[in-house]
């Protein structure tokens, strides 16, 4: 399910932009989760986001890295990602640049 549109300059839709924000708020929680890693799925530049390792608080564990590239459309999707109550869960680390980990969805750990 792709839950970004982006538009002709490669920016995510506004349309789309609210779409997120209200499933995010919704009250079926799968299709919560389920946008907020299909969210992170569709960053702009393709190859800035996918399953990875990182050092988290002293161990090396798996995660779903996203990097926004500085791109102001990607930053977009993750200002709505903030405000959403899944972001606290599946948070693990961030670094200066617009470099984010969060934990790898339940299918992704048991490839």
């Amino acid at each position: 399910m792709f839950i970004i549109e982006w538009d002709n300059d490669g920016y995510p839709t506004e349309k789309s932009l609210c779409r997120l924000a209200e499933v995010l708020r919704n009250e079926n929680v799968k299709e919560a989760i389920d946008a907020f890693y299909n969210a992170l799925e569709e960053n702009f530049y393709y190859e800035c986001c996918g399953l990875t390792k990182i050092e988290v608080r002293g161990e090396e564990i798996n995660v779903w890295e996203y990097h926004t590239m500085g791109w102001s459309g990607n930053e977009d999707i993750i200002n709505i990602l903030k405000q959403c109550w899944l972001w606290s869960i599946f948070f693990e680390r961030h670094d200066k640049g617009g470099h984010y980990y969060f934990k790898p969805k339940e299918e992704d750990i048991n490839k």
